[in-house]
């Protein structure tokens, strides 16, 4: 059994890109753009902008380039994923309100980044999430063109409704290739409570209802920034992508930007390496929502007392460089199941041992089919717990899986040590749009040295009223699954009083990863990019991913990034297309246009 597994383990491995260490001897002196970050926006913005032969750009990645490793190409690899070497592994620090934790956050540490080691959910949130950000040129009918230009729908949606979906981008949208036994009880269950929603990304139809979520898989197998964007773009001889490379500063002369600092590379080639910006040329901050927050303050731009308590001259005082941290935080309700044999857990083992079940295994290889194209929450729904919310502020991910631990993580981190895991099926809350909010500080001036993150979770009690109404709708859901009802394992019958369950929330908590907002887009005091998301007070620099959110969008935020990235991409390459432009042309403010199909 062992050497069969070794086998398909390589099999897998075949094809799998290795990229050099170092940068081919024909590589430029200087840059016209140096992306700082390997993942999802950084890789599309790597392809767009060496579109154009005649422009030089620099990727420049701390994680490594293995995009291709077996476990993040098939889908359910996602178990092996965090806390491995994939993962930088933040965690935050002494979080207030969840009795002093240590909350672990899972961020991607290789090409792609997080679009590597996520559930891969392909959601875009609501139109009004766009138009609430109330920041000029970035309403929702500016935005929707943008969502379309990327998608590669691959479910049929494009065909019955292209005002909102597209097949002619690389980010594809597809369908989960296998339905749990459990899986489909859910439906049912949360269909005839919630009603059905055929579409999450129809801005036309309420988000609210329960279905299945849609997922960026390409033939049964993950879809990350690097194998839509980055992989068919590598040979352009214009196009330089170092891994292993940690950047450690933005250089200047007075303030503008001039390059930037960095460490390693593999391959070995040394720590305070240069890279130079050609005249009128960039740097791009595509780190995400903890690092590119990091790299600003220990470039000099951040609130000028923090930057001081490490000696870093101040080249622009950003007070909001760092806050505006938001997440989705969630917690878990879970049942065993007297029913033996059906849980996605019972279906990857052989029972009653560790090994590998090989048959799901030779089920993907030769089909791209079965249960290794499931991430485990592939069905779910979105839902107000109060009809005089707005917007839904509570989305359910059902797992067909017992969960080994309440904080909703254990499972995923602990099954490879479990030998038996019982079956059952899980309820994920999350505070689809927080109100919460914290904050990125510099530990050390030293980008190697991990920030201090305050995750500022339930800071805002409307997310515990959330958190705890998504509890009790799992509850009660959970009961209806008929045969399949077993013992309630998490939180357990004895936690039955709002204050045993705000105690619940607070003692389990976990990230469903999220992460967005340090480096907020706007045009007030507090904001750190303008519409043109360049960085205020310097020039040269812009920032492009999740950090720019004002305000985090309701569903998973890999799709918005991608958004961004591409909107980006296309004002930088056209510069007559920025925000900046369109207001000005339109006299200023905020024009609010109808959404197609809204």
């Amino acid at each position: 059994m062992k050497s069969l597994l070794c086998i398909l383990a390589t099999i897998m491995v075949v094809g799998g890109l290795r990229l050099p260490g170092t940068p081919p001897p024909s590589a430029p002196p200087t840059y016209d753009y140096i992306i700082a970050g390997g993942g999802l926006a950084g890789s599309l913005l790597a392809n767009r902008l060496s579109a154009d032969p005649s422009k030089s750009v620099l990727l420049l990645e701390a994680g490594g380039a293995d995009f291709e490793n077996k476990f993040i190409k098939i889908p359910a690899g996602i178990l092996r994923l965090f806390k491995s070497g994939f993962d930088w592994q933040h965690e935050t620090s002494g979080e207030h309100n969840c009795s002093g934790r240590n909350i672990f956050l899972a961020r991607g540490k290789v090409l792609g980044g997080s679009s590597c080691t996520n559930v891969l959910l392909h959601h875009r949130g609501t139109a009004a999430d766009y138009d609430n950000w109330n920041v000029p040129s970035w309403g929702a009918s500016d935005l929707l063109p943008y969502f379309k230009r990327t998608q590669g729908d691959l479910t049929g949606r494009a065909e019955t409704n292209p005002a909102h979906h597209s097949t002619g981008g690389e980010w594809s949208m597809s369908e989960v290739r296998y339905q749990n036994p459990l899986s489909k009880r859910f439906l049912e269950v949360a269909g005839d409570q919630l009603g059905v929603n055929p579409d999450f990304n129809d801005w036309s139809s309420p988000q609210t209802g329960a279905g299945p979520f849609p997922v960026s898989e390409r033939n049964g197998r993950r879809e990350s920034g690097a194998t839509a964007f980055l992989k068919p773009v590598l040979s352009r001889d214009n196009l330089t992508v170092r891994t292993g490379a940690m950047v450690r500063r933005i250089d200047w002369e007075g303030s503008t930007a001039t390059g930037v600092t960095y460490d390693g590379g593999e391959g070995g080639v040394g720590d305070g390496l240069k890279a130079e910006l050609r005249q009128g040329g960039e740097v791009i901050c595509t780190a995400g929502a903890i690092a590119s927050p990091q790299l600003l303050m220990a470039s000099g731009v951040g609130p000028r007392e923090h930057l001081e308590e490490f000696n870093i001259p101040v080249i622009s005082d950003l007070p909001g460089v760092g806050r505006n941290l938001q997440d989705h935080p969630a917690a878990v309700v879970s049942f065993s199941t007297p029913k033996k044999g059906v849980s996605v857990t019972s279906k990857l083992r052989i029972r009653g041992t560790k090994l590998t079940n090989p048959l799901p295994i030779l089920k993907w290889l030769f089909t791209r089919r079965g249960l290794l194209t499931s991430v485990g929450c592939d069905n779910g729904a979105f839902v107000k717990t109060d009809e005089s919310k707005e917007q839904a502020d509570l989305q359910i991910r059902f797992l067909a899986a017992r969960a080994l631990g309440p904080d909703g993580m254990t499972t995923f981190t602990q099954f490879r040590n479990t030998r038996n895991h019982g079956d059952g099926y899980s309820f994920q809350a999350v505070a689809t749009r927080a109100r919460s909010s914290g904050r990125v500080r510099l530990a050390s001036s030293n980008t190697n040295v991990k920030p201090v993150i305050d995750g500022g979770y339930l800071s805002d009690e409307r997310d515990l009223d959330t958190l705890r109404n998504g509890l009790k709708l799992g509850r009660e859901l959970g009961s209806k699954f008929g045969e399949y009802v077993g013992e309630e394992v998490f939180p357990g019958k004895a936690c039955a009083t709002d204050e045993q369950l705000n105690k619940y929330i607070r003692d389990t908590l976990h990230t469903a990863n999220a992460l967005t907002g340090s480096c907020r887009m706007g045009t007030g005091a507090d904001a750190v990019v303008d519409p043109d998301l360049k960085v205020r007070g310097v020039t040269g620099v812009r920032v492009c991913d999740s950090s720019i959110f004002p305000s985090i969008p309701g569903g998973q935020t890999g799709t918005p990034t991608v958004m961004v990235a591409e909107r980006a991409a296309d004002f930088i390459i056209n510069p007559e297309k920025a925000p900046s432009k369109m207001v000005n042309e339109v006299g200023g403010g905020v024009e609010q246009r109808e959404v197609v199909g809204v």
